[in-house]
């Protein structure tokens, strides 16, 4: 981690590098694309997003409504897939990380299969090189950016190639989430919703919820698709012997998503996250009052 940290804080652009920005059509991504708009970052020289062709209707909306706002000013951004997660997300070598019996999830390689590889593969294009074979671009040659924020420091990492060089624009300015949200508003521009595939494993029970209650038809596919691979053997031969969920409890313990919605698990889950959120709220209210009275003797 301290090596993350001197990295983002000591990054100094390469001046001549093609920068990308490996667009996720979330809301830190998508400020990283605002930024370089507007010129409060350096150019951006492409912008390119990978649809798994499974994301929530209100992320496609999110898209092409920035695809035009970066049109309107001059940045290039490019469209890629590797194919469908909803298809494939179940197969072995590109599945995503399902809870198993005993909890764990299985490796996550969705993401670099559908995420990952095609935008590396565009970007070599770009260059002028093909998609993934030899030769390749000199090192460093692409400044790739990443749009994690302060809230995600621990997810930074370099490149595995050598001729890309991660860089962290967020983390150098020390913008959080929040912070990208306010930037946003503050430009009258739209907030995107929380960028996965439809039945992505990681969703917290807010996300179902709000799922279920504002796109009945998206939750109903996540349901299906939990059922349908419940107990999918992942490999060919039929030796994994494992239930497959994409839910699980505060306890740790894998439920049918279906079951959870209906029994009122996930409501009961939201509901703790939404009290601990208030609670949160309620102390710093009491920290700004007591710094007000000089309780702190500053």
């Amino acid at each position: 981690m301290g090596k993350i940290k001197k990295l983002y804080k000591t990054f100094s652009p390469l001046p001549r590098a093609f920068r990308v920005l490996s667009w996720g059509v979330g809301v830190q991504s998508t400020v990283l694309g605002v930024k370089s708009s507007l010129g409060q970052l350096e150019r951006l020289d492409a912008i390119i997003t990978a649809d798994t062709l499974w994301e929530r209707r209100a992320t496609y909306e999110a898209r092409d409504f920035y695809m035009r706002w970066f049109a309107d000013h001059d940045l290039p951004v490019y469209v890629v897939s590797a194919g469908s997660v909803l298809q494939m997300g179940a197969r072995e070598h590109v599945h995503i990380p399902f809870w198993t019996e005993n909890g764990g999830p299985l490796m996550r390689q969705c993401t670099v299969h559908f995420k990952i590889e095609p935008i590396r593969h565009k970007t070599r294009e770009l260059l002028g090189f093909h998609p993934s074979n030899q030769p390749h671009p000199k090192r460093n040659a692409v400044e790739s950016w990443v749009g994690f924020s302060m809230d995600e420091l621990q997810r930074a990492k370099g490149s595995d190639v050598a001729y890309i060089c991660q860089r962290w624009p967020l983390l150098e300015h020390t913008m959080s989430r929040q912070d990208c949200e306010r930037f946003l508003v503050g430009l009258g521009l739209p907030i995107p919703v929380k960028s996965a595939c439809i039945g992505c494993p990681y969703r917290s029970a807010l996300d179902w919820i709000e799922m279920a209650e504002q796109a009945p038809e998206e939750f109903e596919q996540a349901c299906k698709f939990d059922e349908d691979n419940r107990h999918n053997p992942l490999k060919s031969d039929g030796s994994t012997a494992m239930a497959l969920y994409i839910f699980k409890d505060a306890d740790g313990h894998p439920r049918p998503l279906r079951e959870a919605f209906q029994d009122g698990t996930l409501q009961r889950m939201a509901e703790r996250r939404r009290q601990a959120a208030r609670d949160q709220l309620a102390l710093f209210d009491l920290a700004d009052a007591m710094c007000g009275e000089g309780v702190c003797m500053v």
